[in-house]
């Protein structure tokens, strides 16, 4: 539905590139535009650096918009090859021109690559602003790469002092914990999930003894191998085919260990194959992977009732830039909705008027009431 809104706001106003504004183009983990937007921020700065190749933070915003739009790009393989190496141009031709500059080592590490980065750009960016939430955030996954979990604290908590995520993020994170198993595994998927998690377990110093597993980082192979073997479970070949991705997580569902595994919604999507789904029971703002049947819906109603902390679905308690405070309750709406239908057949009036009245707030503020509407009446 967003995507609609802004598409025809898109036709309706149509600007030049030369009427529209520069503005900084943030990552898009932090703040998310269309397509559009990032094409025209490019021309945008690159324009800037034309003029000016010393201006580093025209360099930056430059090479983030080209960044941005191959990141957009999944579904048109030729577009999304053109911009990466277009990213690869201006990471080389930025560190030739501003090699001491915080904006081309961050640039070079950025582009490199998960697991791929030459670390002394990263060293070099953060020597220059040991401050910036991006390079801590860099630093962050690094150190959970190599399973640092002295440095990995330590910059979690930086994260958690200087604001970085988003006080809702944090809430939501806190309830996910919350509601997994005692010592057991969550699947995330993305950046903020993943990154929230870990800042409120560090922080707080809450649920450490859940272990929050990013479905892309499991893919690299010294890391999983550290992660099995600290996890008791049985170590597993991989390559990469979606063949064996799924044997992958088919053998952590099934761990060799006991240990319960849970799935955040915000990584739901990352599992297709019914051979894993049929096992996926909603317990509120997870799925709990069980060969055997899972009366979930107690289950939903304890975590919502009784362990969640919801106040931040209808109140704002800070403010930050970009959306994720208000995408992160996305990840409430199947809970909400099972509630609601529970409610409904339980003739529980309560329950109805509680919960729809959660849904209809989220639906409005995330432009989706239509949907959500269409979902209840089923």
């Amino acid at each position: 539905m967003k995507k609609i809104v802004c598409s025809l706001l898109l036709a309706l106003i149509t600007l030049s590139v030369e009427a529209q504004e520069k503005q900084t183009v943030h990552s898009i983990i932090v703040e998310w535009h269309e397509t559009e937007w990032y094409l025209t921020q490019e021309k945008l700065w690159k324009a800037e650096v034309d003029k000016d190749n010393k201006n580093a933070d025209a360099w930056m915003n430059y090479y983030s918009a080209v960044r941005a739009v191959r990141n957009c790009s999944s579904e048109n393989e030729k577009l999304r090859n053109s911009y990466t190496e277009l990213g690869h141009k201006i990471a080389k031709e930025c560190y030739a021109i501003l090699p001491e500059s915080f904006e081309s080592n961050y640039i070079m590490y950025w582009d490199g690559g998960l697991g791929i980065s030459d670390e002394k750009f990263l060293k070099k960016a953060f020597d220059i602003k040991p401050n910036d939430p991006r390079v801590l955030l860099d630093y962050l996954i690094n150190s959970e790469i190599k399973r640092d979990k002295n440095t990995f604290s330590k910059v979690a908590k930086k994260l958690y002092e200087i604001n970085r995520m988003p006080s809702g993020a944090l809430n939501w994170a806190y309830n996910v914990l919350t509601e997994v198993s005692e010592n057991g595994i969550v699947f995330t998927a993305g950046d903020n999930d993943t990154y929230a998690l870990w800042i409120v377990q560090e922080a707080m110093n809450y649920r450490k003894d859940v272990t929050v597993i990013n479905t892309s980082l499991i893919l690299l192979a010294d890391y999983r191998v550290k992660i099995l073997k600290e996890k008791g479970i049985s170590p597993v070949e991989f390559e990469h085919t979606e063949a064996a991705k799924y044997a992958l997580f088919k053998h952590l569902f099934e761990n060799n260990a006991n240990i319960p595994v849970h799935v955040s919604v915000s990584a739901s999507s990352q599992f297709t194959d019914s051979n894993i789904t049929d096992h996926l029971y909603l317990t509120g703002l997870t799925y709990v992977y069980s060969s055997d049947n899972v009366e979930n819906i107690a289950l939903i109603k304890r975590n919502f009732e009784k362990r969640f902390l919801l106040d931040h679905l209808t109140k704002t308690f800070s403010n930050s830039y970009g959306d994720l405070d208000t995408r992160i309750k996305h990840m409430y709406l199947p809970g909400l909705i099972k509630m609601y239908k529970h409610s409904l057949s339980a003739d529980d009036l309560e329950g109805v008027a509680y919960y729809g009245g959660l849904l209809n707030k989220i639906a409005k503020e995330l432009g989706v009431e239509a949907e959500i509407q269409k979902t209840l009446a089923e």
